[in-house]
């Protein structure tokens, strides 16, 4: 089994930086008791390689998505996280294990796992992140997400589909 590089991205509105662990991840509880919500969606990448399989973005994408995540939380109270890396054969379960991981940092975490190889995007939200961003909300950023990954902007997806998430969310 071969094994690809991860980029974990996460802030809080405190200065650190919860990413997920991008090594192997077990099945995990989701995050203080609740139940995740299920927003599981595929989408179809270029065919054309992004930066690099061990590096996908470039240090200005970086900055960029950072800024994105930093916003959101601030602006919602809530955690904002993204992982982008291999999800394996049940990409929901690894996305609600690493959810799990935020939970333990955070009451409200909102987790965007993608991974571009397996044209796989889960959005998993748990409690009052469930209650404040509704199924409809999360589908029409992961739609927003798949459009600008077909077209080879994967930073510019992320970006996009967290300020939907944040919109969505409200004020803290």
């Amino acid at each position: 089994m071969s094994r690809h590089s991860a980029t974990a991205i996460g802030h809080d509105d405190t200065g650190t930086d919860p990413e997920p662990d991008a090594g192997s991840v077990a099945p995990g509880a989701p995050a203080r008791g609740t139940r995740p919500q299920d927003k599981s969606h595929d989408f179809t990448v270029p065919r054309a390689p992004l930066v690099s399989r061990d590096r996908p973005f470039q240090q200005t994408q970086l900055n960029r998505i950072d800024e994105a995540l930093t916003l959101a939380s601030r602006e919602t109270g809530l955690l904002f996280s993204v992982y982008v890396g291999e999800l394996g054969a049940d990409p929901r379960t690894t996305a609600e294990a690493l959810f799990g991981k935020l939970g333990s940092r955070h009451p409200a975490p909102v987790l965007v796992a993608l991974s571009p190889a397996e044209r796989k995007l889960e959005i998993v939200t748990g409690g009052e992140s469930a209650r404040r961003i509704p199924n409809r909300a999360a589908g029409l950023a992961a739609l927003a997400m798949r459009g600008s990954f077909s077209n080879g902007d994967l930073a510019g997806g992320i970006v996009s589909g967290l300020r939907q998430l944040a919109d969505a969310a409200g004020r803290k």
